[in-house]
């Protein structure tokens, strides 16, 4: 009998080809499932009311920056401008790198933007390109975030540390040097002058702290709801607020006076995993999520926004406010701006804090 001839009617054979034809079938079931959700919740997402205008070019945003009448947004596909005042695509400058993976964005005092993406740090001052990569003293591997301090100086976040500018060149900090998790994804200066570095790594995360003098470093064995560090902000109030989670697990952890509080789903947030953190000048606090779309604490009432609402996408970003007050929101399918409070305040779902 010739062996295929034996494969063929092989009992342990048959078995296993029926098991990877299930295996086949449940995988198809499972993306047709996923495409239908999607299809679904794109075509949610084209729903734009009274006061909401949607920009698609971009699609998935991670990152957005405000200078003077163009809105930077970053992501994926590379850097994308917006006018501020039509809410239109804009072409970029020409002579620029091909940028791609676009993760974090800044504008320092001088009006120059800094650009983090996939090849390293890209500066555009007027229309002049500059870009600097491991070569130049940066860490190896992308560029994860990029931050102007209140002294003007640059910091980039990498996945072995941060590199922070000075004069010409560039320092590194890295675990050696005091950092908790090797991995930056968030940097941020609090009020005090003390730098924040978050580590959005599900395995190795967490959020340490550099006073100048010595170091911190907090994990959920220290308060915070997550591990997972994707966000830091500090409130008008003086509370640091830092966003958490992975995939749908985390929350927001607020320090105040040395002590750890936290917020879940439960307690008001659109979803458990939070995103991104902005305070807007009315003092109302924004938690993007990673599914649910954005909660909005508003005194003693949440609001939820999603596509529901007149958002493209479902997953918060990016959050922002302009110098008109409107409001903008990077998502993964795309840019929302809100011209106003009272669009919000009229529309989504509301519901009094317990």
């Amino acid at each position: 009998m010739a062996a295929d001839d034996w494969g063929s009617r092989s009992p342990v054979r048959h078995a296993a080809l029926v098991l990877v034809q299930l295996a086949l079938g449940a995988a198809l079931v499972l993306a047709l499932g996923f495409g239908a959700r999607t299809l679904l919740r794109r075509s949610a997402a084209r729903h734009a009311p009274e006061g909401y205008t949607q920009v698609r070019p971009p699609v998935e945003v991670s990152a957005l920056a405000i200078q003077g009448d163009t809105v930077w947004a970053g992501g994926m596909g590379g850097l994308y401008a917006i006018d501020r005042v039509g809410a239109s695509p804009q072409p970029l400058p020409p002579g620029g790198p091909r940028l791609r993976h676009v993760r974090g964005l800044a504008v320092d005092a001088a009006d120059r933007l800094w650009i983090a993406h996939r090849d390293g740090l890209t500066s555009l001052d007027g229309g002049a390109w500059q870009s600097w990569t491991e070569a130049d003293g940066l860490l190896p591997g992308p560029a994860l975030a990029a931050y102007v301090d209140r002294e003007g100086r640059v910091w980039v976040g990498a996945e072995g540390g941060v590199a922070v500018r000075e004069g010409e060149g560039w320092r590194r900090i890295t675990p050696e040097d005091g950092l908790g998790a090797p991995e930056v994804d968030v940097i941020y200066q609090d009020g005090a002058g003390a730098m924040w570095f978050g580590s959005a790594s599900p395995t190795r995360g967490g959020l340490s702290r550099f006073d100048g003098l010595s170091w911190q470093f907090y994990t959920a064995d220290h308060g915070l709801v997550h591990d997972s560090v994707n966000a830091i902000l500090e409130a008008h109030d003086g509370a640091l607020w830092v966003a958490t989670g992975f995939a749908n697990r985390g929350g927001a952890s607020r320090l105040a006076g040395g002590e750890w509080s936290i917020l879940r789903h439960e307690d008001g947030l659109a979803g458990e995993k939070v995103r991104s953190l902005f305070e807007d000048r009315d003092g109302r606090l924004w938690f993007g999520s990673e599914y649910d779309g954005v909660a909005i604490r508003d005194g003693a009432t949440w609001h939820v926004l999603t596509p529901d609402d007149g958002l493209t996408g479902w997953e918060a970003k990016a959050i922002l406010q302009d110098q008109d007050g409107a409001y903008w929101l990077g998502t993964e399918d795309g840019v929302t701006r809100i011209a106003h409070w009272r669009f919000i305040h009229s529309g989504g779902s509301h519901r009094d804090l317990r």
